[in-house]
């Protein structure tokens, strides 16, 4: 059975240069904490007992100075190391999420609390849990051999205390771990709820239902309160354990070292500098209880998105295998809706001839959208495969489409739907999608070819034109005329485009088919379309339901 591997174990492993220098870092923070303990305990004794002047200890001020400034200045590198660490984290989840809901067709009503809360939960892995681990590791055996050369019996008492806290979290480690999942689980129907309530508002409306969908929210919020709480409760009564059982320790260190020193058995400097150090070898245990809940958080939030980036990557994906412009086939192609089952397309056995322009025809409903949307990779068939190939037809040089890479696809395929998203920005963002180094003359030679250059003439800001929501100014018709400019701008051999004359009155029409005429030189188009300018222009047509034309 394959292991799944893990977000953070992963992370840790493919970052080791950073963690060393962080361990470094703290290596190097440790001996400086050791060396100002050492300072003091020298100064405090020549002050107190052995009544030394200013210049006597003028010198150990300095080095104490000095030691105390170089720690400060430490914080800075390791705040860095952890920030760099997390944003690195994050960002590979959250782009592992995309993608496999993207290629795999992976999607849920809990996809923004994946997204957003549980990939943030990483983040205190790296700002408070790795931090404490890695002082754990480094500073408490540094003090313990330390400890070990000025006072071998406070040594062995630490020795002795010190499984007692993590003894604690291990007994709290189960309890914690359901507590942290009812929380994410709370939180997650919480957010569906309201996702839910805003897409059927005007159903609870109309059903005059509002308020018992609002007391069923209320329900689960306070549900998810009554997690929260626990979590709380859990993480207060570990820490006050953690707390007692430190403070005992340091207590009994103590007591220890003053009945040793009533004795003359060991020196007011040795003494002191022991008694400084003991707090500072319990604090990563003192800091362990909001550590271990912070690691219990991200377990559980890895938990989640585990099933999401652990999906297996397609295996092929070099665009130079595939010859363009490639030619596309169906083979027993069938697609049935995921939640109904009900079966849209059944056993197709189709051909789009490389270079060539098809449209695909056929009533209402039959499924054209849904066939372009699995031509285009964006939904995975139910039986059957989509083939790519030369345009010979060599078999050593066709691909099952979902086994190409994204990038791959990316490359092949452009897909145009029926209404295409307009976003929030400027009209050249809208054509380039943002694309680096955009030129402004493609852009416009890409709108002009869409038979937009009148609007674009016409608008006083040009490409920097902002668009609203919706497409604002945009007509329904200059919307699919975007689609088609976003086509003719990405320039890829395969261009599919769903109804993209719908709408346009005759003329303008005329020119847009003669775009695609210009445009579709060395392409394999596919198109849907119920217009008869567009099939009587295309090289071929397939009927849906009716065969070819």
């Amino acid at each position: 059975m394959k292991k799944k591997k893990s977000i953070l174990r992963f992370a840790l492993h493919t970052q080791r240069n950073i963690l060393l220098v962080r361990t470094a870092i703290e290596l190097l923070h440790g001996g400086l904490v050791v060396a100002a303990a050492w300072k003091t305990s020298v100064i405090v004794n020549a002050a107190f007992m052995e009544h030394g002047g200013r210049t006597g200890t003028a010198s150990d001020l300095l080095m104490l100075f000095l030691c105390v400034l170089s720690m400060a200045l430490l914080r800075l590198p390791k705040s860095r190391i952890e920030a760099q660490l997390s944003h690195r984290v994050r960002l590979s989840a959250r782009t592992a999420l995309h993608e496999a809901m993207l290629l795999h067709g992976r999607s849920s009503s809990g996809a923004l609390t994946l997204t957003l809360e549980r990939v943030d939960a990483l983040d205190p892995f790296f700002h408070t849990v790795l931090p404490t681990m890695i002082a754990g590791a480094v500073l408490i055996p540094l003090i313990l051999v330390v400890t070990a050369f000025a006072d071998p019996l406070s040594a062995l008492l630490f020795l002795v205390t010190l499984p007692i806290a993590p003894f604690l979290l291990f007994l709290i480690g189960k309890a914690t771990r359901r507590a942290s999942e009812r929380q994410w689980d709370k939180m997650q129907s919480l957010t569906d709820g309201f996702g839910e309530l805003v897409r059927a508002a005007m159903t609870l409306k109309i059903f005059r239902r509002i308020d018992a969908e609002g007391a069923h929210l209320a329900h689960m919020s306070h549900n998810f309160a009554e997690a929260s709480l626990s979590v709380l409760r859990l993480a207060f009564v570990s820490a006050f354990a953690l707390e007692l059982i430190t403070t005992l320790s340091i207590a009994l260190i103590a007591v220890s070292i003053g009945l040793r020193l009533l004795e003359g058995m060991m020196t007011f400097q040795t003494a002191f500098f022991v008694l400084i150090l003991a707090p500072l070898f319990y604090q990563p245990l003192r800091e362990g209880g909001i550590a271990f809940h912070a690691a219990m958080d991200a377990k559980t939030a890895e938990s989640a998105l585990l099933p999401y980036v652990d999906l297996p990557s397609p295996t092929y994906g070099a665009r130079s295998q595939i010859l363009s412009p490639p030619a596309v086939r169906t083979e027993n192609l069938s697609y049935r809706y995921p939640l109904t089952e009900e079966t849209v397309l059944s056993d197709l056995n189709l051909v789009f001839p490389s270079g060539k322009s098809t449209v695909l025809a056929g009533a209402s409903g039959i499924g054209k959208s849904t066939l372009l949307l699995l031509l285009a990779g964006q939904v995975v068939p139910s039986e059957g495969k989509i083939v790519l190939s030369d345009g010979a037809g060599e078999e050593e040089n066709s691909f099952d489409l979902v086994q190409l890479s994204e990038k791959t696809r990316t490359h092949l395929i452009t897909y145009v739907p029926q209404e295409p998203h307009i976003f929030t920005a400027t009209l050249a963002e809208n054509v380039s999608l943002w694309l680096e180094n955009a030129s402004d003359e493609a852009v416009t030679a890409a709108l002009e070819a869409a038979a937009l250059g009148d609007f674009l003439r016409a608008l006083p800001e040009g490409l920097r034109t902002p668009l609203g929501a919706g497409g604002h100014p945009l007509s329904a018709g200059e919307r699919h005329r975007l689609g088609l400019a976003r086509a003719f701008f990405q320039n890829r051999p395969i261009v599919l485009l769903d109804e993209i004359t719908a709408g346009l009155d005759g003329d303008t029409e005329a020119l847009v088919i003669d775009a695609l005429t210009r445009f579709a030189h060395h392409r394999t188009l596919i198109l849907t379309s119920h217009r008869p300018a567009l099939i009587a222009w295309a090289d071929r047509v397939i009927t849906l339901g009716g065969g070819d034309v």
